[in-house]
């Protein structure tokens, strides 16, 4: 779990997965297993680099090796060692380890170690000014990572002989290497972002399902314990009517009733936490499908950083091109197209981290403190994350939507985490009901949903409108009650719209409904400005 969570980016689950596999590893005294977990969490802290800590556990694995020998990855241990020790500056200490490394890799006929190693040694040799001792290790590398077969320590080596080459101001062969190395770089990420993709999607979609087996389990409980609490009831009845008809038992009947009575309060209070375990059900189904949102809607940015990210690698070639033919004037174009790059990569690192923020400040829960909010990009946030969620879920959705916002309203005072769960609420609700009525396949239909803002007096009013199915008149009195639902069994708690009612009126605003059986429905928020 530890590597896996290091494979998609998530160093805080990784360091405590290892820790726990560590502290079972301690518990059977398994010591090489101790001395691999300590290797492996060097690495993690060398990656975020907290060199202090890395070189703490990688201290602590080559204390242990003496006596712990790990296998073939025990040398491993040394060319960890030599990299923290090179990044601090202390080139002797790295030179040691690495070449300790070499030593125990080559009695271990370890080519993936052996190659590692000479081009960790390729890579010294480069701080120390030995080009040709960095271009022999970096030789020495190539050898071992073709018998290696292993993608990424062939782009290591290719990497290495670049920089050789450049030193030894060998031009053409360092572009070469340098070309290659790109082009396997390349390669190998396509192939991890592909393997992380289909993680991830299964990652969800494992949430998704463990998600509505707790969901259905707790609507059986609450239906068991409601069952429970009717059969008192009718005891307790049944127990009055005798008392009635037999005074001479008044007093064993009392005592009957009293414990009758507990076994009623207890099971009152077993309903009571089961309706706080499916308020918080729905809590978390609103969140998941929040991150589902946010995940496509970080795609797009992310993508804009890759692109840029890219074309900058390309024009950096031509602009070393440019200026070694002495064309100063194509260079100075090509350095302003890359400056403009530039900012267009920081533009959209931006954006994603603004997604990313919010997606944080949702997860942390409501505070409870209202704070000057900005209604029209609440509305624009969740209304794209809605629809990436229901994306999410289902490729085959498709919906058009948009937000026709009041350009002059003012912030209000509201908890932005509650309203925006209010929001999310009532438009996946919408986007549910053009979903379904679009599966009529109706000639001419185009599911749609709107949300509007403007403010009205004192007031702002937020408007959701789908042009689905509707809501019959037979059930508009009962869409705010707790625990009542129009979805299919499975798909929905009944909560839903009965928190958000008890959301708006905390906030002292109202919540209405106004729609028309198979002719659309809208939902319509008021919230004081002054709050």
């Amino acid at each position: 779990m530890g590597h896996l969570y290091g494979a998609t980016n998530n160093p805080d689950k990784q360091i405590s997965n290892y820790l726990k596999s560590k502290e079972i590893a301690e518990s059977i005294q398994e010591k090489g297993i101790i001395t691999a977990i300590n290797m492996n969490l060097g690495s993690t802290y060398l990656k975020l680099n907290k060199l202090d800590t890395a070189l703490f556990y990688a201290q602590t694995a080559l204390d242990a090796y003496a006596k712990n020998d790990i296998g073939i990855y025990s040398g491993y241990i040394y060319d960890l060692a030599g990299t923290i020790y090179q990044k601090k500056g202390d080139i002797d200490q790295a030179m040691n380890a690495f070449k300790t490394a070499l030593k125990i890799h080559t009695e271990k006929n370890n080519l993936n170690g052996l190659s590692n190693s000479y081009t960790d040694l390729s890579s010294l040799y480069i701080i120390l000014n030995k080009p040709d001792s960095s271009l022999f290790f970096a030789q020495k590398g190539l050898e071992t990572s073709n018998g290696a077969g292993s993608s990424r320590l062939l782009e290591d080596v290719y990497s290495a002989l670049s920089s050789a080459y450049t030193k030894l101001n060998k031009n053409d062969s360092a572009l070469v290497y340098l070309q290659l190395a790109s082009s396997l770089r390349d390669s190998m990420n396509a192939v991890e972002i592909k393997n992380l993709t289909a993680y991830q999607n299964l990652s969800f979609d494992e949430q998704i399902r463990l998600r509505e087996l707790e969901e259905e389990k707790a609507s059986f409980q609450y239906r068991i314990r409601t069952n429970a609490l009717m059969g008192g009831l009718f005891t307790l009845l049944i127990v009055a009517f005798l008392l009635y008809r037999n005074n001479k038992q008044k007093q064993k009947a009392n005592i009957k009733l009293k414990a009758q009575k507990e076994e009623i309060q207890t099971t009152l209070e077993q309903l009571e936490a089961t309706q706080t375990q499916l308020i918080q059900s729905e809590k978390m189904a609103s969140l998941g499908e929040l991150t589902a949102g946010i995940a496509h809607e970080i795609q797009n940015p992310l993508n804009f950083v890759n692109n840029f990210s890219e074309l900058n690698s390309e024009l950096i070639d031509e602009l070393k091109e440019e200026l070694a033919a002495g064309n100063n004037q194509s260079a100075n174009e090509i350095a302003n197209n890359i400056k403009d790059n530039e900012q267009k990569i920081i533009h959209h690192g931006k954006r994603a981290e603004s997604i990313v923020r919010g997606m944080l400040l949702h997860s942390r829960g409501s505070s409870g403190q209202k704070e000057p909010t900005d209604i029209n990009a609440l509305c624009d946030e969740y209304l794209r994350l809605s629809y990436h969620g229901f994306r999410a879920k289902d490729k085959s959705f498709n919906a058009d939507f948009k937000l026709e916002a009041d350009e002059s309203l003012p912030k209000i005072g509201v908890v932005p985490q509650d309203i925006g769960r209010v929001l999310l609420n009532l438009i996946n609700n919408a986007f549910f009901a053009v979903n379904e009525k679009s599966k009529l396949q109706a000639s001419g239909y185009k599911p749609q949903v709107i949300v509007s803002t403007k403010r009205d007096g004192n007031r702002v009013e937020i408007r959701v409108i789908d042009n689905g199915p509707g809501i019959p008149d037979s059930i508009k009195e009962k869409i705010f009650q707790p625990f009542f639902t129009t979805k299919p069994t499975g798909q929905g708690t009944g909560l839903g719209l009965s928190l958000s009612y008890d959301i708006v009126k905390a906030h002292g605003g109202t919540l209405e409904i106004t729609s028309a059986d198979k002719n659309g429905t809208e939902f319509s928020i008021n919230l004081p400005i002054q709050s």
